[in-house]
């Protein structure tokens, strides 16, 4: 008995370096919240810097049509004055309905206040996803995604920080193209259900917004799926690695319309596995992107909107190549496990640690 008693009390954690282990892991987790804080600060001041030269991007209409909803107005009635090739036209709400409820707290500040705290709060937030989860993707806030995300005032940076918090991942419906693929390609309770509710809550209020939604959506500029460009239909030999959630999110972002202008294509930035894949692709995507301004601009285009190939060279190819390198392998549920008991083993693949567990085996039978 006296044995066995001092045996539980040698396995007990002595207090003193339990209380050193919590104040260690504190230190961490404010350290991690603090260069997430001065991430997203820099990325805020440099949206506010740059205002004279994008006066606002896209977040300037969610910005006017969300003010409008408030003001009491239809936010699908009307438009935006933007222009569009050689003249000025009153661009429509092209997004769901509770878009309006997310830039909601930010339509009380003037439009370059609200842009740099939306920039602020979703780079922010991404950032410390990253720290916490995959300190190795860092090198993405010195991509071509993240720098048209901060400049145009888009999404993307939010959607893809729902990959590093799933229960954040009902926000998904806020832009339901690259959102969906996000879904679909790692799906959750959260996502399916959260999201759900909050398009709900927007019939709530306006009861006939899907219709006007997409009404809407018949005059919005081309937005191509990546796998009908000229050589995309490559990225679906990611189908070889479909075990692999990267393969999983690469085949879904190749499959729904985007904007092909590397904004849109910043979740792909959730592939590179190690640091230098990382750098790689951002470095990549950078020579792309310049590439894609100076012929646009040299033939008199917008380089939003013809910008493809160049996404789909300096973006798609390499996530594409990365996936490739990797094996098969991965957790799938128990039914499809069963359903390729049977398949030819290229195409089943293997579930994670099997190759080691089969040596083991192996090594004890031998």
């Amino acid at each position: 008995m006296q044995c066995r008693v001092s045996a539980a009390v040698s396995n007990r954690p002595a207090p003193g370096n339990s209380q050193l282990t919590l104040i260690i892991v504190d230190a961490l987790r404010a350290k991690r919240v603090a260069v997430a804080a001065v991430i997203g600060v820099a990325a805020g001041a440099l949206n506010f810097a740059l205002f004279p030269l994008h006066h606002g991007g896209d977040f300037v209409q969610f910005h006017y049509h969300t003010r409008s909803w408030l003001a009491g107005n239809d936010p699908y009635s009307g438009g935006y004055p933007i222009m569009r090739a050689t003249r000025i036209v009153p661009e429509p709400f092209f997004y769901p309905f509770p878009t309006l409820f997310a830039v909601a707290p930010f339509a009380f500040l003037s439009v370059r206040f609200a842009a740099a705290a939306f920039i602020g709060l979703s780079s922010a937030l991404l950032a410390l996803g990253l720290l916490r989860r995959s300190p190795e993707r860092l090198p993405l806030f010195l991509g071509a995604g993240f720098f048209a995300a901060l400049v145009l005032g888009q999404w993307s940076p939010l959607i893809t920080a729902t990959l590093l918090f799933p229960s954040l991942a009902f926000l998904a419906v806020l832009k339901p193209n690259i959102g969906l693929a996000v879904t679909a390609s790692r799906m959750t309770w959260a996502g399916v259900v959260g999201g759900g509710l909050l398009l709900v809550a927007g019939l709530l209020v306006q009861p006939n917004w899907p219709a006007e939604w997409l009404r809407n959506l018949h005059s919005m500029p081309p937005h191509s799926a990546p796998i009908f460009l000229p050589g995309g239909a490559l990225l679906l030999l990611a189908a070889a690695r479909w075990r692999r959630p990267e393969a999983r999110l690469l085949i879904a972002m190749a499959c729904v319309p985007q904007l092909m202008y590397f904004a849109d294509q910043l979740p792909l930035w959730m592939i590179p596995r190690a640091r230098r894949e990382s750098i790689v692709l951002s470095a990549v995507s950078m020579l792309a992107w310049a590439a894609a301004l100076i012929t646009a601009t040299k033939a008199g285009r917008q380089p939003p909107f013809s910008s493809e190939l160049f996404v789909l060279a300096g973006v798609y190819l390499p996530a594409l190549i990365m996936v490739l390198r990797r094996p098969n392998e991965g957790d799938v549920p128990a039914t499809i496990e069963r359903l390729l008991v049977n398949a030819p083993r290229w195409l089943r693949g293997r579930r994670t640690g099997e190759e080691i567990r089969s040596m083991m085996d192996g090594s004890l039978h031998g």
